[in-house]
């Protein structure tokens, strides 16, 4: 089924949605069911229940590898311009569920591939619900949400992510994700959401507050996020940031 999805994704791209619609919530429900591990998905959403059950590490490695399916297939549906079926009125109940199990794949899972996958899940979904054309973007109380996840939940998940002594900057995996976020950070700069939201709810908030998880703000980094001009920028700054961190 998920290679059903890509392909029709991939071949027909935005015609897909409808053919689409329909078997994705299924989709992911039938992979997700079978997760024993908890994740931050409230109970009873699209991983169910699981009473906080913890199973072996090769079960673990088994279901990551389940679980990259559906990473997949959910990045395939944002980058082939098949977002549209993400709030559906099959689908819009369960998009915080998708986008809260994307978040876990960009921030938590332990496989820099598949954190590059969800990362850019969110890059695409970013640009194309940002530019408040009204031709990609969703009504707007979808909308609303969605920046709300993005700020609330994906960037400040990233920067602890980023920042944490498990993130390699020298491993090119991991430069792949960082890109990423970067491009994220950029586009999410520049969408209609306006950049005083930007300046407020990550440069004041996160950089210069220090995340709000005992991690040192940095005026320096502060600064490089107002001036930055593309992904790159941003994608600069925060490996500056991580080593001013190294060196305290």
């Amino acid at each position: 089924v998920s290679q059903l999805i890509n392909q029709l994704c991939i071949k027909f791209k935005e015609k897909a949605a409808s053919s689409v619609d329909s078997a994705i919530l299924p989709f992911l429900q039938k992979v997700l069911s079978i997760q024993l591990t908890a994740t931050s998905v409230a109970p009873g959403g699209l991983n169910g229940d699981t009473n906080g059950i913890s199973p072996p590490p090769h079960l673990i490695t088994e279901q990551l590898s389940i679980r990259k399916q559906a990473f997949a297939t959910l990045q395939h549906i944002a980058v082939h311009n098949v977002g549209a079926v993400l709030y559906s009125e099959t689908n819009v109940a369960s998009l915080g569920d998708i986008l809260q199990l994307m978040n876990d794949g960009a921030t938590t899972v332990p496989d820099p591939i598949m954190n590059k996958t969800c990362a850019q899940f969110f890059c695409e979904l970013i640009e194309q619900w940002g530019t408040g054309d009204g031709h990609h973007s969703p009504p707007a109380q979808v909308t609303n949400s969605f920046f709300e996840f993005i700020y609330g939940a994906f960037v400040p998940g990233m920067i602890r992510y980023v920042l944490g002594t498990n993130f390699n900057v020298k491993d090119a995996l991991y430069c792949r994700v960082l890109a990423e976020f970067g491009r994220a950070l950029w586009l999410l700069k520049q969408s209609c959401r306006g950049n005083a939201e930007f300046n407020s709810r990550v440069i004041d908030l996160h950089v210069l507050g220090g995340n709000g998880s005992g991690t040192k703000g940095s005026t320096h980094v502060a600064n490089g996020f107002q001036c930055a001009a593309c992904g790159k920028d941003f994608e600069s700054m925060l490996k500056a940031w991580k080593e001013e961190l190294r060196g305290q």
